[in-house]
């Protein structure tokens, strides 16, 4: 219990990437890449996965030059598994691959093989700052946001009966080729309301990688994600009580100008956009 506080209280890193082997879905850019390449670069053995082969095989180059600086670089295990996640047999078979080149040990993510296994891991799941709010132009995006979190929280009460920890990356904007895409055909008054102060994928991976070592639950990217899940928290544990306390009565008190205001950008936007179908809500542009 002593040993536990004084972690918590000194911010001791409570997770050590050498020699874990680490699965990460979505590794072939943007912040799964990023993250493989950080993890790589501390001595851990990785595996991403994605559907673009030729995505796979440029980024596998990328994690093993940043491998490179560690001493135990030799002894490192790299791969990557082509698959559609989407799919159920994908998904199996993406894992089986991972785990065959461990001696059929999981990667840090599986949760009931770990457990069949004893393996004390860490399940990290991607949400975003969408999971914890939601405004015009993301009903589609942001209820699924908000079901990673509800998983999590299931899910990291159920795996406390096998020592396996669970962490909700509640990621802000993340500067990526896609989100630049999506940014051509988003609603002005959303990009209004969102802001335009994008991490980097690197910056990104590093604030995960910070929250995971801290051994926080809910993991966040910036001081206005920190406001979101500090008041947002419910029974969830949290990283800080006197800090989430302090935050979660600032926020309440900010959140009610902050609200009149978005809520005035919508109504003042009414006569730039025609009416549409209901079922076409949310692509307005």
């Amino acid at each position: 219990m002593a040993n536990t506080l004084l972690r918590k209280v000194l911010g001791m890193n409570k997770f050590q990437p050498k020699g874990k082997h680490i699965y990460i879905t979505g590794g072939s850019k943007g912040l799964g890449k990023e993250f493989a390449k950080l993890m790589a670069s501390k001595g851990a053995h990785v595996t991403i996965s994605a559907r673009g082969k030729g995505d796979l095989d440029l980024a596998l180059e990328e994690i093993k030059e940043a491998a490179q600086s560690h001493g135990d670089y030799e002894n490192l295990k790299f791969n990557v598994v082509s698959a559609d996640l989407s799919k159920y047999d994908d998904s199996i078979r993406a894992l089986d691959e991972a785990s065959s080149k461990h001696d059929g040990r999981v990667p840090d993510e599986a949760a009931k093989r770990m457990a069949q296994q004893g393996v004390k891991g860490k399940i990290v799941m991607v949400s975003s700052v969408a999971g914890l709010c939601g405004f015009l132009g993301y009903s589609s995006y942001a209820p699924t946001k908000h079901a990673l979190r509800g998983l999590a929280e299931c899910l990291r009460h159920e795996l406390i009966l096998y020592d396996i920890s669970v962490h909700c990356y509640f990621a802000g904007t993340i500067d990526t080729p896609s989100y630049r895409e999506e940014d051509k055909i988003k609603p002005k008054i959303t990009k209004d309301i969102e802001g335009h102060n994008a991490l980097t994928p690197k910056n990104a991976a590093k604030a995960l990688y910070k929250g995971i070592c801290k051994g926080n639950f809910f993991i966040t990217s910036d001081i206005i994600g920190d406001a979101m899940r500090a008041s947002a928290l419910g029974i969830s544990p949290s990283n800080n009580a006197f800090f989430d306390g302090l935050l979660c009565g600032i926020t309440w008190l900010v959140s009610m100008p902050a609200r009149w205001y978005f809520d005035k950008m919508v109504r003042d936007s009414k006569a730039n956009y025609s009416v549409v179908p209901a079922d076409n809500v949310n692509r307005i542009n």
